[in-house]
């Protein structure tokens, strides 16, 4: 089935390449290029939360089997190892990924494969959302993206920067005075309006490439599921017994 027109949706403009001000204004990594050749997007904050997390979990750990042996560290082990699994669903494993074949969106507990020619259209709500097709008789359905999530917050905050700059503040915002207008409009968006933007962007060039069949296609993440009900039915008996 061909792909349809794509559009970034009402909330995100067309993209624009940074204008010549923009690097010193607001440096944005819009994704990570790994090393077979697909772009790879997340935010940093639950990252920084599972290494933090992390840092806890073996120190917590360690001083447990440090201070005993016996059946009491027991349930504090396997709440530290649930604790683990909520954050490795929630924090560690949530990605998108924009290769030549389409996108790839995992989210807590399930992950989707989205070809280019399913893709009908990338928008901005409270994530990055991706509106495919299915096979018929399934009618289309949207991806919210877990790892692009847009806080109202964030872009509130990027559009009174924006409104800033254009009455005349924009020293106390960004420290610069002299931006171009394309640049200031770039640098007045959020992460995950730029994101989205791209992702509309690839996904048009691919469909113009000639992309032009394909289906989602989801699945449970069994291991994410696993690593927290193992860890809480495990505590739920020693508990229990």
């Amino acid at each position: 089935m061909p792909g349809a027109p794509l559009a970034a949706g009402p909330q995100v403009p067309a993209g624009q390449a940074a204008g010549p001000g923009y690097a010193q204004a607001r440096p944005v990594h819009t994704g990570k290029v790994m090393p077979d050749g697909t772009t790879r997007y997340r935010t940093a904050g639950p990252l920084m939360l599972c290494w933090c997390w992390a840092a806890i979990a073996v120190f917590t750990v360690g001083d447990l089997l440090i201070q005993g042996h016996d059946r009491g560290i027991v349930a504090p082990l396997l709440v530290v190892a649930l604790i683990t699994g909520v954050i490795y669903a929630f924090a560690w494993r949530p990605r998108v990924t924009a290769g030549p074949d389409g996108i790839t969106v995992v989210n807590p507990f399930r992950d989707y494969r989205i070809p280019w020619g399913a893709v009908r259209g990338v928008f901005l709500g409270d994530s990055v959302e991706v509106q495919c097709s299915r096979c018929a008789p399934k009618g289309d359905r949207t991806v919210y993206c877990w790892a692009l999530f847009a806080s109202r917050r964030s872009r509130a905050r990027a559009g009174y920067q924006a409104t800033a700059r254009r009455t005349g503040r924009r020293s106390q915002i960004q420290g610069h005075s002299r931006l171009s207008d394309e640049a200031q409009k770039l640098a007045s968006k959020t992460q995950s309006e730029i994101i989205a933007a791209e992702l509309g962007r690839k996904a048009t060039q691919a469909v113009a490439d000639g992309h032009t069949e394909g289906f989602l296609a989801g699945r449970w993440a069994w291991q994410a599921l696993a690593a927290i009900l193992l860890p809480g039915l495990l505590l739920a008996l020693v508990v229990l017994l």
